[in-house]
């Protein structure tokens, strides 16, 4: 712009697509077709989902949208997850010479056009450092992802390039020497500490992301010379200086080899399985720059026209993307055989844990009948009987009260309340057809990872909750259903918590069983005192990241080899343990235990069915099995 008042856009995407997409569609590529081999078929299905969304440079938005579901916090990274961010520079070119063109055009003939361009430079900068706080406070992570909140950080570098003319240049700069090295060593000391501080309780990216970016911008705006003091000296190195020239490719091949080893070698990954994915990581980065990159960038279509270029770089995301919608296609059909191999064996004697009482039973605990498991076997799914409340509760922007209505409407129809987060989620596949059966009306509230107690959460999965708008959320929620359940007392209250990975803090520091006890009586014994009878469903083994259909599909002919210990996969429930101490003849718990760990050990398929739908949470079809059991228990604690 400053040589010819004009950017040429079509040269320009050329260079970024001679530079960005081998690599970039072949690291993809590869990754989901060696996860056709080693991935269950659900996996394959969100996989190619997200390799066109990359491929299509629209990962960033894709990760957003899931990142406001909280079912999405159950699924497994994808090998192109990463992706996101490339996503964001992608969109970052199309839209940025088309802002400096427009800057240029409103400078004009203005003496001074530099200064115009830092001035809107640093103005569009601002508003998007203003959006990205503003966003991450009220949804933090869909800020993470979306390109908005990440244009100021370009800002920041499109401004150093706009002056670094003026400083390189300047007379003087030669004896900053000192100043560079103390910019450098700054610079060096708030990225290290980003990197080391951060974590998934860190506000980010909003202000706090400025540290990082400024202690970038000060390593470039410091410019190429430095005193021997600085950090240069050590990132001048020949080992340091071969990572930064391979770096895009270990980029992108980083990820998918972390996703895809454990499937590979068939274990989770330890310190020693670390090591070796780094090893293979810059193995391959340097053979894709070896034979892919540079090639890309000096042999790719020599002397061919802009035009030409980006033809073939269409024809070369259509074909990905055409392998990618094969193979969903692919998997889907893999999919609908598996559920009807599902529906199939439903009717039978055998069907999940009702092959745990049948004695003609022989292998309760071979390999299941679907070797895939699809959304089908999600526990979060709709009853057509089922619609939003008339009167719901809200939180934030969320509605979260659901009424269905199983009573053809009689008057004298049992009204049933469903609460709790995910883990009380997997349940209405049993207890939504006993309301069908027995004409109930069923109010469920659920609320992903919140206890229903009017104590604050304090961690989740063993992550520190530090967020105040999270603890806020859970407190408001579970404040507003018991209300409700106070105001208009049901005749069955049904609860159930992931109250295991659930940590709370009532400000004691006493154990967490002692706890869970004073909270659980205060908010439920209310609610008995006013004729509610509540039934606490134990809450179910973990996994141990091991139990999942991941590892089934790696065993299909072994899946004991899915299975885990009882003592380590069936911690105690504090809910459960609270409830029982009460005591109480109105209070109540059903244990279904025994349907996963029928012995010592807890198994990940019985009766032909994967148990688990992903490392949290059972499959809808093990729960459906489990229908005449539960209806059996809670007849039995209910008489």
């Amino acid at each position: 712009m400053k040589r010819t008042g004009r950017i040429r856009l079509g040269q320009f995407y050329a260079r970024r697509a001679r530079r960005l997409l081998p690599a970039a569609l072949l690291v993809a590529l590869l990754s989901l077709l060696v996860a056709t081999v080693y991935l269950p078929t659900d996996r394959l299905i969100s996989i190619g989902r997200e390799t066109i969304a990359s491929t299509l440079y629209l990962e960033n938005w894709s990760l957003a949208a899931q990142s406001v579901d909280y079912s999405a916090l159950n699924n497994q990274a994808s090998t192109v997850q990463h992706y996101w961010s490339l996503s964001v520079e992608e969109q970052f070119y199309l839209i940025w010479p088309l802002l400096l063109i427009g800057v240029y055009s409103l400078a004009g003939r203005r003496r001074s056009p530099q200064t115009f361009m830092l001035a809107a430079l640093a103005a569009v900068g601002a508003a998007s450092f203003a959006f990205s706080i503003h966003l991450t406070h009220i949804s933090r992570s869909e800020a993470y992802f979306v390109t908005p909140t990440r244009v100021w950080e370009f800002a920041a570098g499109g401004l150093i390039a706009a002056a670094a003319s003026t400083w390189f240049t300047d007379e003087r700069y030669s004896g900053r020497l000192r100043v560079a090295g103390v910019a450098q060593w700054t610079g060096v000391v708030l990225i290290a500490a980003s990197a080391l501080v951060f974590d998934e309780s860190t506000p980010f990216p909003g202000y706090l992301a400025a540290v990082p970016v400024v202690g970038t911008a000060l390593i470039i705006a410091s410019g190429p010379r430095s005193p021997l003091w600085s950090p240069n000296t050590v990132l001048s190195v020949t080992p340091v200086q071969i990572l930064g020239n391979i770096s895009y490719s270990l980029y992108l091949w980083h990820w998918p080899v972390i996703i895809l080893l454990p499937s590979i070698i068939d274990r989770p990954l330890d310190t020693s399985d670390l090591l070796l994915a780094v090893l293979l990581s810059v193995v391959l980065a340097g053979l894709t720059k070896k034979y892919i990159e540079d090639p890309g960038r000096s042999r790719f279509l020599p002397g061919a026209s802009p035009r030409r270029i980006l033809g073939v770089t269409v024809a070369a995301t259509v074909t990905v993307t055409t392998i990618c919608a094969a193979l969903i296609v692919v998997a889907g059909f893999a999919q609908a055989a598996d559920a009807r191999r599902l529906d199939a064996l439903s009717g039978g004697d055998c069907f999940g844990a009702k092959s745990l009482s049948a004695a003609v039973c022989e292998q309760p605990f071979g390999p299941p009948a679907a070797t895939g498991i699809g959304a089908g076997e999600a526990p979060w799914f709709t009853d057509e009987q089922c619609g939003p409340h008339p009167d719901p509760i809200v939180v934030g922007d969320e509605k979260l009260l659901t009424l269905c209505d199983f009573s053809d409407g009689r008057e004298d129809a049992e009204t049933v309340w469903l609460i709790g987060d995910s883990h009380a989620e997997q349940w209405k596949a049993a207890i939504l057809p006993l309301a069908r059966e027995n004409h109930w009306k069923v109010t469920v509230s659920l609320l992903g990872g919140c206890p229903y107690v009017d104590v604050k959460r304090s961690a989740f999965m063993g992550a520190e909750t530090t967020d105040s708008r999270v603890q806020q959320r859970c407190l408001q929620w579970s404040r507003s259903v018991s209300d409700r359940v106070l105001a208009a007392p049901p005749d069955v209250v049904f609860l159930s918590s992931f109250s295991a990975g659930e940590e709370i803090d009532d400000g004691t520091g006493r154990p967490q069983a002692e706890q869970y006890r004073t909270a659980f009586s205060d908010r439920v014994v209310p609610w008995t005192a006013r004729g509610t009878e509540v039934y606490i469903i134990r809450d179910t083994p973990l996994t141990l990241d091991r139990s999942t259909p991941e590892c089934l599909a790696r065993n299909e002919e072994s899946p004991l080899a899915c299975a885990n210990p009882k003592t380590q996969a069936l911690p105690a429930d504090p809910v459960a343990e609270a409830a029982r101490a009460l005591d109480a003849p109105d209070i109540h718990v059903i244990d279904l235990s025994d349907r996963f760990c029928p012995d010592d050990t807890c198994y990940a398929a019985i009766g032909g069915l994967h148990v688990y739908f992903d490392r949290d949470h059972v499959a809808r079809s093990y729960v459906r099995s489990l229908i005449p059991t539960f209806a059996e228990r809670f007849a039995a604690v209910a008489s």
